[in-house]
């Protein structure tokens, strides 16, 4: 409540110190930001956020860790309308967090969620990565192994039958 001015801008920075890792694969958090814009209708004040999160991530192709950027975007609603928070109809859109006083209750589930949805389904450190060795696990990025590929199942020609003829 300490704004004066409507529409207002604001950036939050939260180290790695403030958040654990949220997700399976997320080694580290470097640094999340918080872009808010904030306007005030009434009593409440609708906030539209961009959550950015630089992390480290693991690979899943070759189980190595590199930086990924994780950027999402949400909406929500700041209110000390206790009964407008707990009475939120399922159908509603906006997400409400309830305000005490002028303290705002605490973000840190509303950002891991946005970067939860921002993460990619199998993160890979390089289009091009080839992963690890099915047969003695060496990351064939760095080196080459002497390994013999393993036939397939003479079951599953038809299928393989049928990559060929395209």
């Amino acid at each position: 409540r300490g704004i004066e001015d409507f529409p207002a801008s604001v950036s939050l920075t939260a180290g790695p110190e403030s958040f654990s890792p949220f997700a399976e694969g997320v080694t580290q958090i470097t640094q999340i930001r918080v872009d808010l814009t904030i306007q005030q209708t009434g009593e409440e004040f609708f906030c539209q956020a961009r959550v950015v999160g630089q992390v480290s991530i693991e690979c899943a192709r070759c189980l190595a860790e590199f930086p990924l950027e994780l950027v999402g975007r949400t909406n929500f609603i700041v209110t000390d309308n206790q009964v407008r928070v707990e009475g939120k109809m399922a159908e509603d859109q906006e997400e409400y967090i309830l305000m005490n006083g002028d303290q705002v209750a605490d973000l840190n589930i509303l950002v891991q969620q946005e970067l939860l949805l921002a993460m990619p389904m199998k993160p890979v450190c390089d289009e091009n990565c080839k992963g690890l060795c099915p047969q003695c696990g060496v990351n064939l990025n760095n080196e080459t192994c002497g390994c013999k590929v393993v036939p397939t199942d003479s079951r599953w020609q038809g299928l393989k039958d049928l990559l060929n003829d395209t």
